[in-house]
């Protein structure tokens, strides 16, 4: 389930590639602490501000528990949260309809490179589609990262195109 009574959510098919081992399923209220925890450490690769734990965590919870705003998804193994996937449905007039912004995609750096993004994009992918949701998009790091390029091409091996750089207000 997302949340408290939330519509029921398929975890992902057991897997017997390199991400075998770890388990997609949505998030829950139980686990907003080690997401917020997989929030910091992707903030601190990214070198971004990292707001507190305790906003962290309520953020989580809130998503986990309102299916209406997105989704949020933790690949676990042996009751660890390997790699977190966040995204927000939003509604656009000049594309009409609905789409998915993944706001946040984390892997252990353990756990990299063994397939569990694009599991967790594949799971993404299965909740849209669920949802009536015909599209997704993804923000790329600021081009100061050090690794945007391999950012850049994981997304774009994953099925996305480019679309330009995007900007932001704070109010």
């Amino acid at each position: 389930m997302i949340g408290d009574g939330g519509p029921s959510v398929p975890e992902a098919p057991p897997r017997s590639g390199p991400a075998a081992g770890a388990r997609i399923r949505a998030a829950t209220a139980a686990d907003a602490p080690a997401v917020a925890r997989s929030i910091e450490a992707l903030l601190i690769e990214l070198g971004g501000e990292r707001p507190s734990a305790t906003a962290l965590e309520d953020a989580a919870r809130r998503l986990a528990a309102d299916a209406e705003l997105g989704v949020l998804l933790v690949a676990e193994c042996e009751g660890a949260i390997v790699g977190i996937l966040a995204a927000s449905w939003q509604y656009a007039l000049h594309v009409p309809g609905r789409y998915g912004t993944i706001q946040d995609l984390w892997v252990d750096p353990d756990w990299r490179s063994r397939a569990l993004g694009r599991e967790l994009i594949l799971a993404l992918v299965r909740q849209a589609g669920e949802a009536g949701v015909p599209r997704l998009e993804v923000g790329l790091p600021q081009e100061s990262f050090s690794q945007l390029g391999a950012t850049e091409r994981f997304y774009r091996e994953n099925g996305f195109t480019p679309l330009g750089p995007r900007m932001r207000r704070l109010l």
